[in-house]
């Protein structure tokens, strides 16, 4: 009988004689190793070779179905795993609907909590300190559920998409209008929003005309040989046209400003930004070059802290892209088409003394099967290029 799944076809059009065992490699384990990631067993990439990731993924799956567990892939095994995956839908809701803005947009069918402003003014805007509080207490609820869409944008879409959506429920729940920072009452433009089946000229696939030459992908073109289904578009893309990041960086108000001593001098475990400052709703921007123009965007999300309010734990939100042409990014993408944005949620630790203890990617909106994640406490609490500068600041 032939499989369902086209990847477990294409890689076994015979079935498979015999067994596969660890050590094994080839295309007939990036199939199976497709099948366990989409399962939800595999957090390796599907490289093609049977190792101990692999073999564990084989027996969480044998355990799953209730089978002996061997760790070794049979016949009747692949057979279970294309029954299993066949009834996997990996759609998010917003994906799902007609409309996926809209869907992201509906702040009650999502139950989002109801925004409370704690004041009594008669003209609130972004500056007013309620609310700052109340954009801080929001957007945690929020980003579980651009989470739960595998929402993803470059790094100053994605802070303001999270700026943009506070405007709409704010105005829908307390009849406050805030304007767009950034646009500062000039005309507002679309979101431009994908998904893999209205791609919008966002890139999808290594192999539609824009070769993915960037180191990292290479899991990816291995299953795009055996799944014609396969897109970089896991769940919605949204893109807000002609805004940089610099331009967001201007539009923020500066509670901390860069100065020399915040220079961590390479020791990549001393934040180079004030962590016990930091409040829910905070950007910090990063100038990678010092040359005054700030390209990089990070959302804080979460902060908790210790009975001497010191900061433990930090929750960031990254947008962020990948020019899939070449290795260093050195070029200038000119379309959607050149570039595979993704979103991570970075968690760092922190001990008593602000040191950084723990850093960990805690969500990812592409696969840990298909690529590796980028980012960590480095790459977002400091910058590690001579000259480079950081602030931190919120909407204004």
């Amino acid at each position: 009988m032939a499989f369902q799944d086209s990847a477990l076809r294409k890689a076994f059009p015979n079935g498979l004689q015999g067994e596969l065992v660890r050590g094994a490699n080839g295309t007939s384990v990036v199939a199976v190793q497709y099948a366990l990631g989409r399962l939800g067993h595999l957090h390796d990439l599907c490289d093609g070779k049977f190792g101990n990731n692999t073999e564990n993924a084989v027996k969480a799956f044998q355990t799953a179905v209730g089978i002996a567990e061997t760790g070794k892939v049979t016949a009747i095994l692949l057979t279970l795993l294309d029954i299993a995956v066949g009834r996997v839908d990996l759609r998010t809701p917003a994906m799902q609907a007609a409309d996926p803005l809209a869907y992201l947009s509906d702040f009650r069918g999502l139950r989002m909590p109801e925004i409370r402003i704690v004041g009594t003014r008669e003209i609130y805007n972004w500056a007013s300190p309620e609310i700052q509080v109340a954009y801080g207490n929001w957007i945690g609820a929020y980003w579980e559920v651009l989470k739960q869409n595998r929402v993803e944008a470059d790094c100053k879409g994605m802070a303001l998409f999270l700026m943009d959506q506070f405007r709409k429920q704010i105005k829908q729940d307390r009849f406050i209008t805030l304007t767009h920072p950034v646009l500062r009452g000039a005309p507002e433009k679309r979101w431009i929003v994908a998904t893999r089946d209205k791609t919008r000229g966002f890139f999808s696939r290594s192999d539609s005309g824009v070769p993915a030459n960037r180191a990292g992908y290479e899991a990816v073109k291995a299953v795009e040989k055996l799944d014609p289904q396969q897109s970089m578009l896991y769940g919605v893309a949204v893109h807000y046209p002609e805004i940089s990041a610099h331009q967001v960086a201007r539009a923020c108000a500066r509670v901390w400003d860069w100065n020399p001593a915040s220079n961590n001098s390479g020791d990549t475990s001393r934040p180079e930004v004030p962590v016990n400052q930091l409040q829910p709703g905070n950007l910090i921007f990063i100038d990678h070059t010092g040359n005054g123009s700030f390209d990089h965007t990070v959302n804080i999300i979460k902060v908790e802290r210790d009975s001497a309010n010191r900061t433990r734990k930090l929750v960031m939100a990254v947008g962020s892209f990948d020019d899939v042409r070449d290795n260093i990014s050195d070029t200038e993408p000119t379309s959607l088409g050149l570039i595979n944005t993704y979103a991570e949620e970075v968690t760092v630790e922190l001990d008593a003394n602000g040191r950084i203890s723990n850093s960990v990617v805690s969500w990812s909106s592409e696969p840990d099967y298909i690529v590796k994640t980028r980012y960590s406490a480095r790459t977002t609490l400091m910058e590690q290029k001579a000259g480079g500068k950081l602030f931190v600041g919120h909407w204004a």
